[in-house]
């Protein structure tokens, strides 16, 4: 009987202590933040350059590229992708050489961009013009250079015309 007694009176005692700095520390129940002016960047990754390769020497033509007739001749005899891929200049992977081998991108037109710009911009200016036409109302009145007479055009509106008698259609609904 005595043991339910003691059980919550240590309980008790236990949550008072708690309340205690040091207690708290001891027990890790203490939040520890970190300190947001000790935070420091850390330095980029750096790639280490590859000691295989030798410096260029002076004067020396690049070794990553073909004289112009040899560019000359792949692109005009050769249609083998390997060999159109193995002969690409670029910072290319050998799966987007062959890629852009297999497209023919060596023959493609380099000014098909602006080719294609010039072609849109004659076909705007070709449209059809009928649809604003009809929305202004400009194909009715044509530009003949002299000025608006603004009274004549408000006594063109103001016009009235003799009202028209509605004629029966001869339905059910006329004895409405």
């Amino acid at each position: 009987m005595k043991a339910w007694k003691v059980v919550p009176v240590l309980g008790l005692g236990a949550m008072a202590l708690m309340g205690c700095q040091s207690l708290r520390d001891m027990a890790g129940l203490q939040k520890k933040s970190p300190d947001e002016f000790a935070v420091t960047t850390k330095a980029p990754l750096v790639i280490p350059p590859d000691f295989n390769l030798r410096p260029p020497m002076p004067g020396a033509p690049p070794s990553n590229t073909r004289d112009p007739s040899t560019n000359a001749e792949i692109a005009l005899f050769n249609s083998d992708p390997q060999t159109v891929a193995n002969g690409m200049a670029g910072n290319y992977t050998p799966g987007e050489k062959m890629l852009l081998a297999n497209a023919r991108a060596q023959n493609s037109d380099p000014t098909i961009r602006a080719r294609l710009n010039a072609d849109q911009r004659a076909a705007v200016q070709n449209a059809d013009r009928s649809f604003t036409d009809r929305i202004l109302n400009s194909a009715a009145t044509p530009n003949t250079g002299r000025a608006v007479n603004a009274d004549a055009e408000v006594a063109k509106g103001t016009k009235t015309a003799a009202p028209k008698k509605k004629e029966k259609s001869g339905g059910w609904f006329d004895w409405f």
